[in-house]
């Protein structure tokens, strides 16, 4: 799927139904959003959504918000949502056909309609309620999309175009440029919104101009290293390139350190053909395994040595063993792994020393001191210029703990990040306990956008220590009902609307301590709230004022 990229509406349905395609519908359906064109003599046409297919055509949506209901008597449909209640001007199966048959007319202009003419229909999608039977016989359902169909829109929307498939017409790869040529349309990177927040949240994922370029740019290389701090999209753009290698046939990897963000990875791309997605030393223990390469940790060789030298040992013997795996390499977080890595993950590649490898990083968050990349200087790309994961607040304040002068926050303009402070361990835990019922009694925010990061792990963390805060419980995975919880190490590379960044304290160095709040705090998309022992708290207070005078 090649979308649009999402264009500023205040109608939360569009944006809901926006999402959904792009996240559920495969890359062969390309969907136009709020687009608009004018026939012969100046009429214009114009569609909340048009979604074509190669092989099933063309399907025209309408978008409706809020409950909608159908007085037969009256003969009129009505929209009640936040800002009132009212009648709406048209039937909107009815618009949704007209807007069908103007689309056709323009259509019907290109050359070689009738060698590629599609099938085509039109439907209408009620995100916010339920549609189960026909309100009168030119408003089927089965040519409409309701609130139940919000995580099943794939087949859905296969089954409308079904409705309307005509056999025999060829449409194809043709038939799809004529549309976009018709439409006008620009393709551009954009990643899918999976946590609702607020109208912040929904406006600070979209990639910009110059990445859509860099994307492109950098699949025209054989290398490539890209930088950029923190929030600039670099996870996005190594999905994307990952993906895109893949689905032109080559055999490709895509990794990183972490085990966590090595999920989020592999949830991004389910489905990709060709595409192998686990973190390192997750690929060091699979292809040992295969290879017949032991992997159990030799009690004499402390933790720290196996998994830093004996495993990535275990990855080089297994590909000396197995052959050359991948056609192309993506790492993530590339800044994490060691020099000695390298060779063990090259041979992995059938062209270890010139073959498809591209690097994404970021110095900044070099929290477990990796080394230099395996790439030459000239394959080292200019950073990425725009901030647009966090607020513009949450950018500046992150900004004072490491000099990313040079990025510019591209998003809204947020709301001020907290800093609170504790005296000892039983006033951290009510303070936590306080910010996460003002979080989600007071403010509505729900569980699933917080996650509560600490700088060390489960061994000294206090908060995991409790596992339960008040009513609220903790846990390392997503899980119902539950309060995300990570140490900040585990967490790079991924992201939340609200973070609380606890456990701050003055134990740490201070290069310790701004680089915990870079890190972790960039984690943050629209809320960010430190939770500091007091002196700690003290010093990243006069650090901000000291910064901004």
């Amino acid at each position: 799927m090649v979308p649009f990229p999402m264009l500023p509406t205040d109608s939360s349905a569009e944006r809901r139904l926006y999402e959904g395609f792009l996240e559920q519908l495969d890359e062969t359906y390309v969907v136009y959003h709020s687009v608009d064109w004018v026939l012969a003599g100046g009429v214009q046409g114009e569609a909340d959504f048009v979604i074509a297919h190669p092989e099933a055509g063309i399907l025209v949506l309408e978008a409706k918000g809020g409950r909608i209901d159908y007085d037969p008597a009256r003969q009129r449909w009505s929209q009640h949502g936040r800002s009132g209640s009212h009648d709406l001007d048209e039937d909107p199966f009815h618009q949704a056909r007209d807007e069908m048959h103007s689309l056709v007319r323009i259509l019907e202009a290109q050359p070689g309609w009738a060698r590629w003419r599609p099938s085509y229909g039109y439907g209408v999608a009620f995100p916010d309620g339920s549609y189960e039977h026909d309100a009168h016989p030119g408003a089927p359902a089965r040519y409409a999309i309701d609130r139940d169909d919000m995580d099943r829109l794939a087949a859905r929307v296969a089954g409308i175009m079904a409705e309307w498939f005509r056999s025999g017409r060829r449409f194809g790869g043709e038939g799809m440029d004529a549309v976009a040529t018709a439409l006008g349309y620009r393709v551009e990177i954009r990643a899918p919104l999976k946590l609702a927040f607020d109208e912040e949240d929904r406006r600070i994922i979209e990639l910009t101009d110059e990445q859509a370029y860099l994307r492109a740019f950098v699949l025209h290389r054989e290398r490539a290293a890209v930088t950029g701090p923190a929030g600039s999209g670099k996870t996005i753009l190594a999905t994307e390139v990952a993906k895109h290698l893949a689905l032109s046939g080559k055999r490709t990897l895509l990794t990183c350190f972490n085990t966590k963000l090595a999920e989020h990875l592999r949830s991004s791309t389910d489905g990709t053909p060709n595409l192998h997605v686990v973190h390192f030393h997750g690929l060091c223990v699979e292809l040992a395994r295969e290879a017949g390469v032991a992997t159990e940790r030799d009690p004499a060789v402390d933790e720290r040595a196996w998994f830093e030298e004996r495993l990535p040992e275990a990855l080089e013997q297994a590909a000396r063993t197995l052959g050359p795996r991948f056609d192309a390499i993506v790492v993530d977080e590339a800044q994490d792994f060691r020099a000695w890595w390298w060779p063990a993950l090259l041979a992995t590649h059938r062209e270890p020393d010139d073959g498809p490898l591209y690097l994404f990083s970021d110095d900044d968050q070099n929290l477990y001191r990796g080394d230099a990349l395996p790439v030459a200087p000239d394959d080292v790309l200019p950073a990425l210029p725009h901030n647009l994961r966090n607020t513009r607040r949450i950018h500046e304040f992150v900004s004072v703990f490491h000099d990313v002068r040079e990025t510019k926050g591209k998003g809204p303009e947020g709301r001020a990040v907290e800093i609170l402070d504790y005296a000892d361990d039983e006033e951290l835990v009510r303070l936590v306990e306080v910010v996460l019922l003002n979080l989600v009694e007071e403010e509505a925010v729900p569980l699933d956008d917080i996650v509560v990061l600490t700088p060390g792990g489960k061994d000294v963390s206090v908060l995991w220590g409790r596992r339960r805060i008040g009513r609220f419980t903790l846990s390392d995975r997503p899980e119902p009902g539950t309060v995300l919880w990570s140490s900040v190490h585990a967490f790079k590379g991924l992201e939340r609307p609200v973070v609380i960044l606890a456990e701050l304290a003055t134990g740490h160095t201070r290069v310790d301590l701004e680089t915990f709040v870079y890190a972790g705090g960039s984690r943050a998309r629209t809320h960010l709230i430190l939770v500091a022992e007091r002196d700690a708290a003290r010093a990243l207070r006069d650090r901000v004022r000291a910064a901004s005078a």
